[in-house]
């Protein structure tokens, strides 16, 4: 997929550069596959049924492992899968990491943030882990903190002397934030492209895996936290603008159902046209005529400060990222 990027974001987000067209891993491991797993897994399977012959399909893992920690979980993934899928090419493995990292040849870390560090520390993956590339989805987790983390547990479990620096550059982790739109393959992902050397295999899986389920960009690290509520938290924030204009509609006399759909209808299309080029501002102005009913609806917004309230969501759930690698304050149930 080759989306056309609107000038005011390319000036700091990029386009991924093609790839070497070398053939990368062929199974692929997801550790901690919940909703986020489950979606991008969903995504490159519909990918995959759906296309053929393309650069993409060349590099994209012909295995599956999902890999989950409760049997509730493990018949969730399956639910939501093709029984052909099943059947050929996706296998789910329920505490048994070990085994699916030795046998995977890329991995994706799909876990909750705060359980990435119990995971790893599981007997065998760190040492199965070594020289294979590993793509984290984990909100709030740098990819430095991954391989350091790494680093620490190599050396507990070695008794030989080693060069802990060489030991940290045998571990490759490339970070990625996708959306939950990865099922249905529009999803917005950016990859954290930093200054330490990433290999072109590891870069070039990634942009397979990620761009077979939407559009992929590229950012640094200082920037990467607020790509990841952009790309990772807004579905939440665009579904609650529906349930606010959904319920506006049905209090006026529409249909739940019919409101849902027109409401979602009418977003996708005002995406497309931004995507298109046209601003914001040229947007609303061209809807709304002087005088007209949309302007006092707009007038509504502004008098309730919308617009700040966004900001300041996005500030919030930014700042929030860098504690998640730590620990959740409400505890929840994970895969």
């Amino acid at each position: 997929m080759a989306p056309t990027v609107t000038p005011q974001i390319q000036s700091s987000l990029s386009q991924i550069p093609g790839n070497s067209g070398q053939q990368s891993g062929r199974t692929l491991a997801i550790l901690g596959c919940g909703a986020m797993g489950t979606a991008i897994l969903s995504g490159i399977i519909s990918f995959q049924d759906s296309s053929s012959g393309t650069q993409e399909i060349d590099l994209l893992p012909t295995r599956f492992i999902a890999c989950v920690r409760r049997l509730e979980s493990a018949d969730a993934i399956r639910s939501k899968l093709p029984c052909e899928a099943l059947d050929s090419t996706v296998s789910v493995y329920v505490n048994n990491n070990c085994a699916a990292v030795r046998e995977a040849d890329v991995i994706l870390l799909a876990c909750q943030p705060h359980l990435y560090k119990p995971l790893l520390q599981e007997s065998g993956i760190c040492a199965a882990l070594k020289g294979k590339p590993v793509i984290s989805v984990l909100a709030g987790v740098a990819s430095s903190e991954i391989k350091r983390h790494l680093v620490q547990i190599f050396d507990k479990e070695s008794t030989d002397i080693h060069d802990l620096d060489a030991v940290f550059d045998a571990f490759s982790v490339i970070r990625a934030m996708p959306n939950i739109a990865s099922a249905v393959q529009a999803s917005s992902t950016v990859l954290e492209i930093d200054s330490q050397p990433l290999t072109g295999d590891i870069i070039a899986t990634a942009r397979a895996i990620f761009s077979c389920v939407g559009t992929v960009f590229t950012t640094t690290p200082e920037q990467f936290g607020i790509c990841t509520t952009l790309n990772g938290s807004t579905p939440a924030f665009f579904a609650m603008v529906i349930d606010g204009l959904v319920d506006g509609a049905v209090a006026l006399g529409l249909s739940h159902t019919e409101a849902t759909q027109m409401a979602a209808t009418t977003m996708r299309g005002t995406a497309d046209l931004i995507m298109s080029g046209k601003s914001t501002l040229d947007l609303r102005y061209e809807v709304a005529c002087p005088g007209g009913a949309t302007i006092q609806g707009l007038q509504v917004l502004e008098e309730a400060r919308t617009r700040a309230v966004w900001m300041r969501a996005m500030a919030a759930a930014t700042s929030e990222q860098s504690s998640l690698g730590e620990g959740l304050k409400v505890s929840r149930r994970g895969a």
